[in-house]
């Protein structure tokens, strides 16, 4: 029965969600083009309302699927999430974050769709961007009303890898809070390297955000990492030790 719904998952809503990111795209994308609203606001919606698509099909191939939202600070934020899977890139979504900049990989930027979209939205290339370019970029984007995304852990190739420091520095420096979303199961749904969609627990849940602040040391960024991947992965752990 397994392998059975592992089939309908992938044949069926794997291939819906690519036709499904394929014809929005091709149907918005003049319209983005013309149209990209200030700032590129325009451009993240579109990407949102993808993204809420694709969470669809997540639910549809998942045995158990589970939000658990809490409610998040008035201002813009850094967001902050473990990495498993290609799929976590759209899970922002379902805790409804509309208005976000995405620091990501630079070879995101050389898909062809995908760099239109990205670029058009402001997303920034974590790999070729200087650090004082990156503060002021995401400066913007925060007094824009974005808020800023990022996956600490840089590859979902290790789901336990340590959490790099530059989103909390980033949070430090601009004094705005982190939000940490903790996701289980995507790794098991979509593993890395495979196209397979198998049926697994799926858990979303943010956390209560936490400031720059409420830490003391000699290098707060770096208390605020530690901290926070133990808050996240403590979540993850119980979810899949269950």
């Amino acid at each position: 029965m397994y392998a059975v719904r592992t089939f309908v998952n992938t044949a069926l809503f794997g291939t819906s969600a690519i036709l499904w990111l394929f014809l929005s795209g091709l149907i918005a994308g003049p319209f983005l083009w013309l149209f990209p609203g200030k700032g590129g606001r325009n451009v993240r919606r579109f990407v949102y309302v993808q993204s809420l698509g694709i969470m669809f099909f997540v639910r549809a191939c998942a045995r158990n699927f589970r939000i658990v939202r809490l409610e998040r600070p008035a201002e813009p934020c850094v967001v902050v999430a473990n990495h498993e899977s290609a799929l976590d890139l759209y899970t922002v979504a379902s805790l409804g974050f509309n208005n976000v900049v995405y620091i990501t990989k630079g070879w995101v930027f050389k898909v062809p769709f995908f760099r239109f979209v990205m670029r058009g939205a402001g997303y920034l290339d974590a790999e070729k961007t200087p650090p004082e370019e990156m503060l002021a970029c995401c400066k913007k984007a925060l007094e824009n009303g974005c808020d800023v995304v990022l996956f600490p852990q840089g590859s979902r190739k290790n789901p336990q890898a340590r959490f790099k420091s530059g989103a909390f520095y980033l949070a430090e420096k601009l004094n705005v809070p982190v939000i940490a979303v903790a996701i289980s199961g995507t790794g098991k749904m979509l593993s890395p390297g495979t196209i397979w969609l198998h049926p697994a627990d799926i858990l979303i849940q943010s956390l209560p955000a936490v400031r720059a602040q409420e830490f003391s040391g000699p290098v707060v960024h770096l208390e605020m990492a530690r901290t926070v991947k133990h808050q996240i992965m403590d979540v993850v752990n119980k979810e899949e030790n269950k």
